[in-house]
């Protein structure tokens, strides 16, 4: 779990790690970079369910490295990707790490971490150099009982995107109405959605 490099190095394509961590297979995935701008948007979608899916019978908690720091341009982008395709929906499997270095360590968030923190729901721990994996685990463990073993499935992936599809939808009828009560007035203007 060391993270040497940063994501925007990474490749574009899904990795999977098994590894066994004290007596437990754990099946790590990390996602490409979701904010890259060599990826399609149909490549995002189509690495994200693969992803998702290579974790079956889905995800049981998704972890999320931030520094302990303001976030640079692309780490925002990111976290608002990350909530556009999964949706709040994702929030309660989502742990995100704030990384310190082991010489400036605080309890004390700076507000555009905590704003991010909040709008993945709220939980997050502390980690340095020195974090012990039995720790970690241990969260992740709790975390997995408290959503009583539930995951972040394929299925609940797809729900989300037809959920996304059906506003979509439901959008175009009601600016088709609107023109058409435009026109009606004898206005002739279209309304152009970007």
């Amino acid at each position: 779990m060391n993270q040497s490099e940063r994501r925007s190095e990474l490749s574009s394509e899904c990795v999977r790690r098994d590894v066994e961590l004290h007596g437990r297979l754990i099946s790590l995935v990390e996602l490409p970079a979701l904010f890259n701008t060599q990826l399609s948007e149909e490549e995002v979608m189509r690495q994200t369910h693969r992803c998702v899916s290579l974790c079956h019978p889905g995800v049981h908690v998704f972890i999320i490295i931030i520094p302990d720091a303001p976030l640079n341009d692309e780490d925002r982008a990111e976290m608002e990707e990350i909530q556009r395709i999964f949706s709040s929906r994702i929030n309660k499997h989502i742990m995100i790490l704030i990384k310190q270095n082991s010489e400036h360590q605080t309890e004390k968030l700076n507000e555009e971490t905590q704003s991010v923190i909040e709008s993945f729901g709220g939980q997050h721990n502390f980690i340095d150099l020195n974090t012990q994996v039995f720790v970690l685990m241990e969260k992740l463990e709790q975390m997995v009982e408290e959503n009583s073993g539930d995951c972040f499935s394929t299925e609940t992936l797809l729900e989300v995107q037809m959920e996304k599809l059906l506003k979509f939808e439901e959008m175009k009828k009601k600016i088709h109405s609107l023109e058409t009560w435009f026109q009606s007035q004898g206005n002739d203007q279209k309304i152009c959605i970007d």
